[in-house]
C-alpha cells in the first residue's frame, strides 16, 4: 500500500512539475509571440510614419517650388495609348535611365514643345495620370480642336502631342510641380470629383491610395458625355470591383444608344451638388475637384454653402478657366488703371476680363504666356507699383513683388514691368 501511495505521489508530483513547466512555456511563448507582434506593429507604424513624413515633405517642397531637378530634362516617349475619343496617354522614361523620385499624386509636368512657324517654344502643363513609379511618368492629354482659322491658342499644345509626338521622340520636361495633391496615407474619407479630362490628376490620386493598401473610404464621382469620352473606363471599374472601400459613380450627360445605365454609367446628367449629396452619406469628406472652369465655379462655392470647410475643398481648374474665391467673386470691382510700363500702354480695368494677361493682350501688349492657368510660370511679371489679387492658388512659388498675369487681377492702380 505504501508502495502504491509513494508511486502515486511521485506521479502527481511529476504531473504538477510538468504542468508548471508547461504553463511557464506557454507564458514564454506568449511573450515571444507578443514581442513579435509588437515588433511587427512597431515596424509597420514606423514605416507608415516615415511615408507620411515623406508625403508632407513633398507637399512642402511643392509649395516652395523645390523640384527634384532644375530646368529641363530629356524624356523619351516609350509608349502612346489611346484611352478614349481624342484622349491619349503618353508614357515617358528618363533618357539617363535613373530612377524617378516620388511625386505628389495630383501634380503635373511642364513641357517645352516646338512651335511650328515660331521661334518661341510652346510651354504647357499636363497632369500626371498614374501613381508615382520609378521607371516612367504618364500624362493623359485630350486634344482640343482648333477653331476654323486654326488659331485656338488653347489647342496648340494638345494638338502638337496628338499630331507630332510619337514613340521614340524626346521631349524637354520640368520636374513634377503643383500644390494640388493628396496624401495617400491619410485616413480621412475622400471624395474625388471631376469631369472629362479633369479626372487625370484624380486617377493618379486614386491609384496611389489603392496602391498604399490603406482601407480609406473613397468616392470617385466622375462625369463624361458618354462611353466614347470615358478614359480609363475598364481600369476604374476594376479598381472599384477589387476594393470594397472604393465606390465609383459615373455620370453621362449625353449617353449613346449602346450605353447601358448601371452597366456603363450610374447616373444620367451632369455632376452637380445634388448628385454629390445623393451619393455621399454626409459632407464629412475631404474633397478634391478638377474639371472645366464652369463646373468648378458652380460646384466649389456650392460645397462651401453645404457646410464643407474651405480647408477641406481642394480644386484645380484646367486650361484658361480658374476658380475665383468666394470673397473675390462676391466683391464689387473697383475700376482702376493698369499701366504696362515697358510697352508704354495702359488700360482701365473694369472687371470684364478674367486676368491681367487677357487685359494686356486686349491692349496690344505682347505678354509671354504658357499654360494660362497659373502652373508653368512663363507669365511671371514684376510689379512696379500697386497690388494684385490671385483668382486661384498658383502651382509654383511666386517671388515677392511679382505676379502670374494669367491668374492675377488688379486690386488697385497697377504698374507692371511689361
Amino acid at each position: 500500500m505504501n508502495s502504491i501511495s509513494q508511486t502515486l505521489g511521485l506521479a502527481i508530483g511529476w504531473l504538477m512539475i510538468a504542468w508548471v513547466a508547461l504553463q511557464t512555456m506557454v507564458v514564454a511563448v506568449k511573450s515571444v509571440v507578443s514581442r513579435g507582434k509588437w515588433k511587427q506593429r512597431y515596424l509597420a507604424e514606423k514605416e507608415d510614419f516615415r511615408r507620411r513624413v515623406e508625403a508632407t515633405a513633398r507637399a512642402a517642397r511643392a509649395s516652395k517650388a523645390i523640384f527634384d531637378w532644375s530646368g529641363w530634362r530629356p524624356f523619351r516617349v516609350s509608349a502612346v495609348v489611346d484611352e478614349a475619343s481624342d484622349v491619349r496617354s503618353f508614357y515617358l522614361t528618363p533618357e539617363n535611365g535613373q530612377p524617378l523620385a516620388p511625386f505628389g499624386p495630383g501634380q503635373y509636368l511642364t513641357f517645352r514643345l516646338p512651335a511650328p512657324g515660331s521661334n518661341t517654344p510652346l510651354v504647357r502643363c499636363y497632369s500626371l495620370s498614374d501613381r508615382p513609379r520609378q521607371d516612367y511618368f504618364r500624362v493623359t492629354i485630350k486634344r482640343v480642336r482648333s477653331n476654323k482659322n486654326g488659331d485656338n491658342v488653347f489647342g496648340r499644345g494638345s494638338g502638337y502631342f496628338h499630331e507630332h509626338v510619337h514613340v521614340g521622340d524626346v521631349l524637354d520636361v520640368r520636374a513634377p510641380a503643383g500644390t494640388f495633391m493628396v496624401d495617400p496615407l491619410a485616413p480621412e474619407p475622400i471624395a474625388l470629383v471631376g469631369a472629362g479630362i479633369g479626372i487625370t490628376p484624380l486617377v493618379s490620386m486614386l491609384e496611389a491610395i489603392v496602391h498604399s493598401g490603406k482601407r480609406r473610404e473613397v468616392h470617385a464621382i466622375f462625369g463624361f458625355r458618354n462611353s466614347c469620352e470615358h478614359p480609363f473606363k475598364d481600369r476604374l471599374a476594376a479598381i472599384a470591383a477589387e476594393n470594397p472601400n472604393v465606390r465609383l459613380h459615373a455620370s453621362y450627360s449625353a449617353p449613346l444608344g449602346q450605353d447601358v445605365l448601371y452597366r456603363d454609367y450610374s447616373h444620367s446628367g451632369r455632376v452637380t451638388l445634388d448628385r454629390v449629396r445623393e451619393v455621399l452619406p454626409s459632407n464629412n469628406f475631404r474633397f478634391y475637384l478638377c474639371g472645366p472652369g464652369q463646373l468648378m465655379e458652380s460646384l466649389v462655392p456650392a460645397l462651401w454653402e453645404w457646410g464643407v470647410p474651405e480647408s477641406h475643398v481642394q480644386f484645380e481648374a484646367f486650361g484658361p478657366a480658374s476658380v475665383k474665391s468666394a470673397r473675390h467673386a462676391a466683391s464689387k470691382v473697383q475700376p482702376c488703371r493698369v499701366q504696362f510700363e515697358r510697352s508704354g500702354k495702359s488700360a482701365t480695368w473694369d472687371g470684364s476680363m478674367n486676368s491681367l494677361l487677357e487685359c494686356g493682350e486686349a491692349t496690344g501688349v505682347k505678354l509671354i504666356s504658357g499654360c494660362r492657368a497659373g502652373s508653368c510660370g512663363e507669365c511671371l511679371t514684376a510689379i512696379r507699383s500697386g497690388t494684385i489679387e490671385t483668382i486661384k492658388e498658383p502651382g509654383i512659388a511666386v517671388p515677392a513683388e511679382h505676379c502670374l498675369t494669367c491668374i492675377s487681377v488688379p486690386a488697385s492702380d497697377l504698374v507692371l514691368d511689361a
